[in-house]
């Protein structure tokens, strides 16, 4: 067999991949858990929407179409993200590079695998999709865009896994970056959506005249369009509301459907190929460059040096498992690049109007808590994996002394780009004049905070599973929250009261000390799973 064909010998990757898949209950669970997750949305929209039943499909099939595309991108990415960069890892690239496989036959037949993985999760909530069209009120212009705009962000985040785990070694690196590439994937393909949009309407409207403040008030909606939360929020009957605007409005849409799915299979098998070649000239271990030492001994070396030395020793005399938190570069790089890039998108935001400043500042925090949440999980799984859990706990370092460091690491890590998100929040309300009724929300958030760490730690070194932990440790989180609610029925009236504050920090601290007992107990007691 040629190593020329780019899809030279697929089918042996597809099927050892299949085979190690049907042996893992992850997969299982994950098809469980969204159908579960579809169910329960199902049951919340029906038990809470007075529409009548000829419209109740448009409010089902916009929910649910909205929470397919948050499990495709909190789900798929990671699907792809370590295909790759687990044969690096172990040694086995090598061995499959021995067969007559190609780098873009193995890169082609773990993409394809994993695609049916990714499908598979899919027909798991197909049964629930099929309600709203039972409910009726939906027509196959809203069938044919729920389909096409799932379908495209399915490949779109295959391909982000694909070229996360081609560019990455480590576990941990490869699904971060799977995340940033399907962020910015997704992103550019709804910007390109919506200037594709934008150009066939001008060209088939016979006069411009008020229509450019129409398009901006309409094009602030354009991330809402593509994931149906415009017609759950605005009790649309679906994305056929579009022929009520203008039949050649409708007619761009589905034009731009039907492109969409080609344009995005194209960019996926570009993908395919650089992450091949990628592959191809990585699977063996080199010896760093010396331009490459040159270049991370100018730039990734602390300025004052001396300043930075002693510092770092004092947190080792004081912690050392803290400075494992913070002593590599990489840390560095992440703490304050994350910190940088949260205070450009800040500032750029300020250009914006109130409404798109309200969900930048929404995705800013859900990115933040996405990625605190991830970190806090994924380094005690990747130490339990490593062994490296274990040499700790036969140091002298005792388990309390384990803990913190841990958790103030995370803490250090991330409380700079929290800080520049919570000022200019701040700064916003203060100057519309309504500081106080924000500051118990932001009260509940930085609790949620330094709480966040404590819960992580507990289930990633108690659950073998990381989207499992994570989901935990959420479900951790807010049990504080609703704990308050549910024994102070007075506070319901009135959630920004100042004196839900205090009842909230010692929920909180409650918990968190409740975790910190539990996980001290299993440290001590070597009680973790594997």
């Amino acid at each position: 067999m040629s190593k020329t064909r780019f899809f030279g010998g697929i089918w042996p990757v597809v099927q050892r991949e299949l085979r190690e898949g049907a042996r893992r209950p992850v997969n299982h669970r994950l098809r469980f858990g969204s159908a579960g997750v579809g169910t329960l949305l199902l049951w919340i929209i029906v038990a809470n929407s007075d529409e009548p039943a000829n419209q109740l499909g448009g409010w089902l099939l916009g929910g649910l179409h909205s929470l397919t595309l948050g499990l495709i991108f909190m789900i798929v990415p990671a699907l792809t993200a370590d295909c790759m960069a687990r044969e690096k890892r172990e040694g086995t690239l090598g061995l499959l590079f021995l067969t007559p496989l190609s780098a873009g036959g193995i890169v082609a037949g773990k993409a394809l695998a994993q695609g049916l993985r990714a499908f598979t999760l899919w027909l798991a909530v197909l049964p629930i999709l099929i309600i709203p069209f039972v409910a009726g009120g939906v027509t196959w212009f809203d069938a044919l865009t729920a389909v096409s705009l799932e379908f495209c962000a399915t490949v779109l985040c295959l391909a982000a896994g694909l070229l996360a785990s081609s560019l990455a070694r480590e576990r941990n690196t490869a699904f971060l970056l799977a995340f940033i590439f399907g962020a910015i994937f997704l992103f550019l393909f709804s910007q390109l959506f919506e200037v594709f949009f934008f150009v066939g309407w001008v060209r088939t409207t016979p006069s411009l005249s008020g229509m450019m403040m129409h398009w901006w008030e309409f094009s602030q909606e354009t991330m809402l369009i593509f994931s149906g939360l415009l017609e759950f929020r605005a009790g649309f009957a679906g994305w056929d509301v579009l022929t009520t605007l203008s039949v050649a409005l409708a007619r761009i849409w589905m034009r731009l459907c039907l492109a969409g799915p080609p344009f995005v299979l194209l960019v996926f098998y570009v993908v395919a190929r650089f992450s091949a070649w990628r592959v191809e000239r990585s699977w063996q271990d080199k010896v760093p460059s010396a331009r490459r030492e040159s270049l991370l001994r100018r730039y990734c070396t602390p300025l004052f040096r001396r300043r930075y030395r002693r510092k770092m020793q004092r947190t080792l005399d004081w912690n050392p498992i803290a400075w494992l938190q913070q002593y590599s570069w990489k840390a560095r790089l992440g703490k304050w690049g994350l910190c940088l890039a949260f205070l450009l998108i800040e500032c750029a935001a300020r250009s914006a109007g109130e409404d798109a400043l309200d969900r930048i500042n929404v995705v800013l925090l859900l990115t933040l808590a996405g990625i605190y949440t991830f970190a806090s999980v994924s380094g005690f799984l990747e130490e339990k994996r490593s062994g490296a859990l274990e040499l700790l706990l036969v140091t002298p370092i005792s388990a309390n002394k384990l803990i913190f460091g841990r958790v103030w690491g995370l803490w250090t890590q991330f409380l700079p780009a929290g800080l520049v998100r919570v000022g200019f929040y701040l700064h916003d309300v203060w100057s519309c004049g309504y500081l106080g009724s924000v500051v118990t929300v932001e009260f509940i958030l930085a609790c949620g905070f330094f709480a966040l760490p404590v819960f992580a730690t507990y289930f990633a070194l108690r659950v073998r599973n990381l989207i499992v932990a994570a989901v935990l440790t959420w479900i951790a989180l807010l049990l504080p929250f609703f704990f308050v609610l549910f024994s102070c029925q007075r506070f319901l009236l009135d959630p920004t009261n100042m004196s839900l504050m205090p009842a909230m920090f010692f929920s909180y601290g409650a918990f968190a000390l409740l975790a910190c007992s539990l996980l001290r107990h299993s440290l001590s007691r070597r009680i973790y799973s594997f």
